[in-house]
C-alpha cells in the first residue's frame, strides 16, 4: 500500500511503564506549562519503553510509513473534561493534561516542537475543536460543513516541519483526518522536472495571520530526490485554473494519486497519531459536527528535525517560535 500506516498497541508492562512516567512528570507542577516541559520532553522520552523508541526511530529513519498510531495510551482515565469552546492555549492558565504530555513525549522522539508567530502568539499546542461560527468555512480546522483539502502542514514556510503530531481528547463524531502519500508517484519525465521548479503558488491556510514575510507566489512542489521525491503542497487553496500546459498536467497527475491512495485515520480518545509531513498531505472531509462540551476535540503539535535550521526566522535562541 502507497499509504502505510503503522500502529503500536502499548503492552501492558508498557502501559505500566508509561503511566508510571507521566506521573512522575506531572509531580512537577511547572511540567504541566508547556513551554517548560517542551524543554524537559527530550529528555523524559529517553525514559520511555525501549520498544516505543526502536518504533519511533524507525519511523524517522526508514521513512516506510506515512504515519504512526500509537493506541492503548495509559491516559484520560477520567475522561477529558468538556470540550472547549475557545482556544485554551491562548490563556495564561493554560495547562497540559496527562494525553497532550504523552503525546509531546513521543513527538520528541522525531524532533523538537515548534510553533509559528503567525499561528496563535506561537503556541506549541494547538486546539482543534469545531466552532459553529466557523462551520461554513473552507480550509479551517475550526470548520465542518466544508472538506479541508489536501495539505502539507505550514508548507508555504521553507522551515515547515518534518512531522504532524495529533492527539485526540473526544471524537464522538467520529471524524477522520485523511492522509495520502506522495510515494511511488507516477509522473512522466517532463511532470517531475516542471514540479521541481519555482512555478507553483504555496498559499497559507487561515490559521495563519501572516506579515507577508514569505514569498508564497514562486515555489517547487517536489523537492529532495527525484526517484522518491518530497512533496509541499496546499491543494486545498490550489487553483488549478491559473495553470495550463504541462504545469497543469502535472498538478493533476498529483492530485489524482493522492486521490486514489488516501487513508482514513479514526482517532480514538487518548490515540496518538504522527504523519510525515515531507511525504503525506492530509485532508479531513466534512462532518457533522457536535458543538460543546461534546465537540470534537483534538490537540496538534508539529514537530521539526533541527531548530537550528530556522535559526534566522527566530527572535532568539529559547524561542520556538518561527517568524511567519
Amino acid at each position: 500500500m502507497v499509504t502505510s500506516v503503522k500502529r503500536i498497541l502499548l503492552t501492558r508492562a508498557e502501559h505500566v511503564q508509561v503511566r508510571s512516567l507521566l506521573d512522575e512528570i506531572l509531580h512537577e507542577p511547572e511540567m504541566s506549562n508547556q513551554y517548560s516541559f517542551m524543554e524537559k520532553a527530550a529528555l523524559y522520552a529517553h525514559e520511555l519503553p525501549r520498544g516505543i523508541r526502536e518504533a519511533f526511530y524507525d519511523f524517522k529513519r526508514k521513512e516506510e510509513d506515512s504515519a504512526l498510531v500509537v493506541v492503548g495510551n495509559p491516559v484520560l482515565a477520567d475522561g477529558p473534561g468538556p470540550t472547549p469552546s475557545r482556544y485554551v492555549e491562548l490563556d495564561e492558565s493554560y495547562r497540559l493534561n496527562d494525553a497532550e504530555i504523552l503525546h509531546g513525549l513521543y513527538g520528541s522522539l522525531l524532533g523538537e516542537a515548534i510553533g509559528f508567530t503567525s499561528q496563535r502568539n506561537g503556541s506549541i499546542y494547538n486546539t482543534i475543536v469545531p466552532f459553529e461560527g466557523n462551520k461554513a468555512i473552507g480550509n479551517s480546522s475550526a470548520g465542518s460543513d466544508l472538506a479541508f483539502g489536501f495539505h502539507v502542514e505550514d508548507a508555504f514556510h521553507p522551515a515547515r516541519p518534518e512531522y504532524v503530531g495529533l492527539v485526540c481528547m473526544r471524537n464522538e463524531e467520529r471524524a477522520a483526518t485523511i492522509i495520502s502519500s506522495v510515494d511511488n508517484i507516477k509522473l512522466s519525465a517532463e511532470e517531475r522536472r516542471v514540479l521541481f521548479e519555482p512555478r507553483f503558488k504555496i498559499s497559507h491556510n487561515p490559521i495563519h495571520v501572516t506579515s507577508n514575510v514569505i514569498e508564497e507566489s514562486a515555489q517547487a512542489i517536489l523537492f529532495g530526490h527525484s526517484d522518491a521525491p518530497y512533496v509541499k503542497i496546499n491543494a486545498a487553496t490550489l487553483d488549478i485554473d491559473e495553470y495550463e500546459g504541462i504545469e497543469r498536467q502535472a498538478l493533476e497527475r498529483l492530485l489524482t494519486h493522492f486521490a486514489e491512495n488516501r487513508v482514513a485515520l479514526r482517532l480514538e480518545p487518548g490515540d496518538c497519531a504522527f504523519i510525515d509531513n515531507y511525504r503525506c498531505v492530509h485532508a479531513r472531509d466534512s462532518f457533522r459536527a457536535h458543538y460543546g462540551e461534546h465537540a470534537r476535540w483534538l490537540s496538534r503539535v508539529v514537530f521539526a528535525s533541527s531548530l537550528k535550521s530556522s535559526r534566522a526566522m527566530r527572535d532568539s535562541v529559547s524561542t520556538r517560535a518561527i517568524n511567519a
